[in-house]
């Protein structure tokens, strides 16, 4: 291969792997129609809790069924119920380095033997000479989850249910369940099951 066709190739090769899109996290919807809700509907946006957090969040679903073609409004015909949570997720760690060991074995009238082991090299858990292939990992990742219903104001009946969850990775709790007000709010009215919605 001539320099001329490897100046060709690298800028081509290149300009492929960077204009790939990254890929969006996605949220999981799930969601249960019980009763139909008619379209452009006057609907109340509750939350279960006045936190500064999910007031934003109210103004975020009053807006976002607003675009759906609904009609948010503190007197509707209709309640829409949200409430938030966040489940900490948990973390696994193998093969620890560690250098030095002491053991200490006791005997009868009082005498004792000691013995120090040093480690010097182990691939996994690493040693004196390297630092090993060990570590912390995510074993189950921290995760924000919405509730939400829509229920009959009048008769207090339920006539529709979802909830939404999504990973908490490299962002903040709020900018999250953000952008997790639109997946759920895609499916008002509708069944969906683990139906997995890009975050944008």
């Amino acid at each position: 291969m001539n320099y001329a066709t490897l100046g060709v190739i690298v800028p081509l090769v290149s300009a492929l792997i960077f204009s790939v899109p990254a890929l969006a996290a996605d949220a999981i919807v799930n969601s249960i129609k019980f009763v139909s809700i008619p379209s452009g509907a006057y609907i109340e946006v509750r939350s279960f809790d006045d936190s500064d957090a999910n007031m934003a969040l109210k103004a975020e679903f009053s807006n976002a069924l607003a675009s759906a073609g609904y009609k948010p409004d503190d007197e509707g015909a209709l309640i829409f119920n949200f409430e938030t949570r966040d489940e900490i997720g948990a973390w696994s760690t193998t093969d620890r380095r560690h250098i030095l060991s002491l053991e200490t074995r006791g005997g009868k009238g009082g005498n004792e033997s000691n013995e120090a082991r040093v480690n010097v090299f182990n691939s996994q858990s690493g040693g004196l000479l390297n630092k090993g292939s060990g570590g912390t990992s995510i074993a189950t990742p921290s995760n924000y989850r919405i509730d939400v219903s829509v229920e009959d104001r009048k008769t207090g009946k339920t006539l529709w249910q979802g909830w939404v969850i999504a990973d908490l990775r490299g962002s903040d709790g709020l900018t999250l369940t953000r952008k997790m007000v639109p997946a759920i709010i895609s499916k008002v009215g509708m069944t969906a099951r683990q139906e997995a919605i890009p975050l944008h």
